[in-house]
């Protein structure tokens, strides 16, 4: 695939060949962990070793092979049959990892819960199923990170079960329903990702937006699948804003700005929570473009105005109150 996306630079537009490359790569990071890693296969090392060496890789992809180190490591765990807890509550796991390696061991976690459901299963065995994930993230989040464990459900249900998002919502909504903003969340974040979404060419921002609208139930459902779909799209393609600037263009008439501003705006401050250093990644992103036609006009509203706003106000709070993961949720401007 990264190949291909080579030889496709000749013939496409350059943000569309490096979105292709960027999406393709944090892929790859995520699911080919061991390889990139030199893992060993027979064993299992403890989190903080194969953290260090997943942060030998720099800031960007660091962040998609921790991803994929806490996911194979909660795959093995849970193959074992053994009781889970505290997994992530050890201190020599830095801080900074926190956001990959929830999101690594919730999407692991789904994937288990959700293999073990029957073809159809009824209404019980999905209470069920919810109830034992929800059990197991609490148990082995650290303290203030439990939503971003819990987001993953969304994505898991549909990348692998997208006839059951309906149900599993009423069951998410029935064990907890503060929960199902998070659900819908990661059902928009996982629509950068599904198959029918992943070429990135053409009109592919505009299909994926129509998919998030199309697919969530309620107008609180859409803001959240619609903010989740952009804030994997911002953070993915970070180190390239002209990815960004390409998908307001596909937003720039959707009845739901705001949710369009939120993904944004949660996928930076979550960067900047990762990387806690850049000077290389996020500042483009909080200068102000100053000519006057229509694109530069919708960055400064969409994307620098309101970033300026959450680093001065928002992220500051969350930070201080340890409530970074609540990003993993739809939040409206003056929330």
């Amino acid at each position: 695939m990264q190949r291909s996306a080579g030889l496709a630079a000749q013939f496409l537009p350059g943000h569309e060949f490096q979105e292709a490359r960027n999406k393709i790569e944090a892929f790859r990071l995520f699911a080919f962990v061991d390889e990139e890693l030199n893992l060993p296969k027979d064993r299992t090392e403890a989190l903080p070793a194969m953290i260090r060496r997943a942060s030998a890789l720099g800031a960007y992809r660091s962040i998609w092979a921790m991803e994929g180190i806490a996911h194979r490591h909660t795959e093995t765990l849970l193959a074992s049959r053994e009781h889970v807890s505290g997994m992530l509550a050890d201190p020599e796991i830095p801080e900074t990892s926190m956001v990959p390696m929830h999101a690594g061991m919730g999407t692991a976690c789904a994937g288990f819960l959700l293999d073990k459901m029957p073809d159809a299963p009824g209404a019980a065995v999905l209470h069920d199923t919810v109830r034992r994930y929800f059990d197991f993230c609490a148990i082995n989040s650290r303290t203030g990170w439990f939503e971003n464990a819990v987001e993953p459900l969304g994505l898991g249900v549909r990348s692998m079960h997208p006839h059951l998002l309906g149900p599993m919502s009423d069951a998410v909504a029935a064990v907890d329903p503060r929960a199902c903003n998070l659900f819908w969340h990661g059902v928009g974040r996982s629509l950068y990702f599904v198959p029918s979404n992943f070429n990135t060419f053409g009109s592919a921002h505009a299909r994926a937006i129509q998919s998030a609208l199309a697919e969530a139930p309620t107008p609180e459902a859409r803001h959240n699948a619609v903010a989740g779909l952009v804030w994997a799209i911002a953070l993915v393609n970070i180190r390239h804003a002209a990815v960004l600037k390409n998908l307001l263009r596909s937003t720039r008439d959707i009845a739901m700005p705001e949710a369009v501003i939120n993904g944004i705006t949660s996928a930076l401050m979550v960067w900047k929570h990762m990387v806690p250093a850049d000077a290389a990644f996020l500042p483009p992103y909080l200068r102000l473009a100053s000519t006057n036609d229509a694109d530069d006009h919708l960055w400064n509203d969409r994307v620098a105005i309101p970033s300026l706003r959450a680093f001065a106000e928002t992220y500051p709070d969350l930070l201080s109150h340890h409530r970074v993961a609540t990003l993993f949720a739809y939040r409206g401007l003056h929330e």
